[in-house]
């Protein structure tokens, strides 16, 4: 009878450290709604790329991002489903669809962009510091314009 108990303790050991191993480095999750501004024309797609403090931001390959369809103009909307904390965003409208920013010889833009915080960069690419915010549990809305 004792060894019956001394299974079934061990079993329920057993079943709970794999729980604990499945479950584990999976962080709830929250949600980020993002709404796009000044959007002109209908046509083309809007590129969203969400950056972590740890990556490259403005870099071609974000860890998380979206494309959307422009199917008229006016403000466009995006939902994301992420872990809390520090983020910065970086969006642009690909009015030709070849999936790139296009810029000039100097390499301004071309095509209508934006950053979280709705921040204008003067004389270089922002960094992630301009544009950080953080998403808190409870989730968050942010708005970003794009320019003309």
């Amino acid at each position: 009878m004792g060894n019956k108990k001394q299974r079934r303790k061990m079993k329920l050991l057993i079943l709970s450290v794999l729980y604990a191993f499945l479950n584990f480095g999976s962080a709830p999750k929250t949600t980020l709604n993002v709404e796009i501004t000044n959007v002109k024309k209908a046509k083309g797609k809007l590129w969203i790329g969400i950056y972590k403090p740890n990556e490259k931001f403005g870099g071609d390959k974000p860890g998380i991002y979206k494309l959307i369809d422009v199917q008229s103009a006016g403000n466009q909307n995006a939902t994301f489903e992420l872990e809390p904390g520090r983020y910065a965003l970086a969006v642009y409208h690909d009015l030709n669809n070849n999936n790139e920013m296009d810029k000039n010889l100097v390499g301004i833009p071309k095509e209508p962009y934006g950053f979280s915080k709705d921040f204008r960069p003067k004389f270089s690419a922002p960094k992630f510091t301009d544009c950080a915010f953080d998403v808190p549990a409870a989730g968050q809305k942010i708005s970003v314009k794009i320019t003309d």
